[in-house]
């Protein structure tokens, strides 16, 4: 969860009043979010992620709908930005067309600005330009963000502008699916698992953790939840070592399956104390 906060300006001379703190809240596929019970988001978007593949076609479409489910009319607006993720999954926000990912302008999104009525929904449309000449998998996220409106409330007061995510991935047809799970270590009461997406396409995986006796039995079994990986990248997951297993020694098997033909996994010695 990343906050960006704002303050106005005061301007000289002029007589101290109760500022309006407004903070810019992300909404994420995937991410937990607490806030206040007095603020709730009027907009909500679906879906959060659109993959397009490219086709011989000269133009290839997807879409969002942006919904206003308040009582009043809502003005939003889209912006892009690149991103990435990092190890542990958290989501990194960078300028537009400074990653090396962004589709540029093979990417187009309309409309950038739009009102919404109370209680109904708007259709946001992305689409491709010239997909044959793409080789690669490239992503870029737009933002859906309510238009502050002005506050007359006097004295102090705190502001919540919500403003939500939507990943759009670009990829040419026939890009390869594969990944390999290239190391596990334990740390503390947990196993530690590096996920590599090998190929060319983002990935969503999930799997399990076996841990067997030295005979071979299955003496527990603990889910890995579904994660995303982009190309290229390295995903470590921490899967909590189960309560309740007894002492001794045991095979620790990492099976995940990423939608390829055939699971992933690694495998690891650990002591139950």
């Amino acid at each position: 969860m990343k906050h960006s906060r704002s303050r106005p300006p005061e301007r000289a001379g002029a007589e101290r009043r109760g500022r309006v703190r407004k903070i810019t809240v992300l909404a994420l596929c995937a991410t937990g979010l607490v806030i206040s019970r007095s603020a709730s988001a009027q907009l909500l978007v679906d879906p959060l992620e659109v993959t397009l593949i490219t086709t011989d076609a000269k133009r290839v479409s997807g879409s969002f709908s942006v919904s206003n489910t308040s009582d009043a009319p809502v003005q939003a607006t889209i912006t892009r930005q690149d991103w990435d993720r990092v190890e542990n999954g958290d989501n990194r926000f960078l300028p537009a067309g400074s990653s090396g990912n962004s589709c540029g302008a093979l990417l187009s999104v309309s409309p950038l600005s739009v009102r919404i009525e109370p209680h109904t929904s708007h259709t946001i449309r992305v689409s491709t330009q010239n997909g044959t000449a793409l080789t690669r998998e490239c992503w870029d996220i737009f933002f859906v963000e309510e238009v502050a409106r002005h506050s007359a409330v006097k004295g102090n007061s705190l502001q919540y502008i919500f403003r939500t995510g939507v990943k759009v991935y670009v990829a040419p047809p026939s890009l390869a699916r594969d990944a390999a799970v290239e190391n596990m270590s334990v740390e503390a009461r947990q196993i530690a698992i590096s996920f590599h997406n090998t190929g060319g396409m983002h990935l969503l995986a999930k799997g399990r953790l076996e841990f067997r006796r030295l005979d071979n039995t299955l003496a527990m079994e603990v889910p890995v939840p579904e994660f995303p990986t982009l190309p290229g990248a390295t995903r470590k997951l921490m899967v909590d070592v189960p309560s309740g297993l007894a002492a001794g020694d045991y095979v620790v098997l990492a099976l995940i399956d990423f939608g390829g033909a055939e699971l992933v996994a690694g495998q690891i010695d650990f002591q139950a104390k």
